[in-house]
């Protein structure tokens, strides 16, 4: 009978130390991967983090507002972009749109942003100055051909919009340089 005990001790026993073994043996399960970024258009820039004057601001659908005080706000938009084209000569895409910002409803400053990809992440290459506290909006500021960016800039005096100038750049392995002569033209505000 303790004979008899045993063997069924056995048997009821070894299926547990299989699988205590094959659970050892088994690999943990991994958490699911993200697919790795190889193109910059999979980035969206329109509901993207930007850091501006030392501050983050997370766009949505290519807006952020904020109040500053009673009735009164400030706002960062995309007002142009983006635009996708090889500027670097790498063979891939990089990005550029235009940022505004400012009181609602008063003189603005905008800006001209230029990024790459690198190891998956986007890398601002270039800020342009585009409008500094001028009242005045453009159907387009920045354009990209031919692996150039050209960059329209907004020039007045007392908050009000004075000439444009157009520059056309390209990059040169550290940085955006100017190409050819800059273009003066009467004031094309909307």
């Amino acid at each position: 009978m303790k004979r008899h005990l045993a063997i069924i001790a056995f048997c009821l026993l070894c299926p547990l130390n299989v699988l205590q073994a094959q659970s050892r043996n088994k690999k943990p399960p991994t958490a699911p991967t993200q697919q790795a970024v190889i193109d910059i258009r999979q980035i969206d820039f329109k509901n993207f983090i930007y850091t501006l004057d030392a501050r983050s601001y997370k766009l949505r659908d290519g807006y952020y507002a904020e109040a500053i005080a009673a009735g009164a706000e400030w706002e960062l938009g995309m007002v142009d972009g983006p635009l996708y084209g090889d500027l670097t000569g790498d063979g891939k895409d990089e990005v550029a749109f235009v940022l505004s910002h400012g009181t609602a409803q008063a003189p603005s400053a905008a800006e001209a942003r230029v990024y790459t990809l690198r190891n998956g992440r986007p890398v601002l290459l270039e800020t342009f100055v585009v409008a500094d506290s001028i009242n005045c909006e453009l159907d387009h500021y920045i354009e990209i051909e031919d692996g150039m960016i050209s960059v329209e800039r907004v020039y007045g005096k007392d908050a009000r919009c004075d000439h444009n100038e157009v520059t056309q750049y390209r990059w040169n392995a550290t940085r955006f340089m100017p190409v050819g002569a800059t273009k003066r033209m009467p004031c094309r505000c909307m």
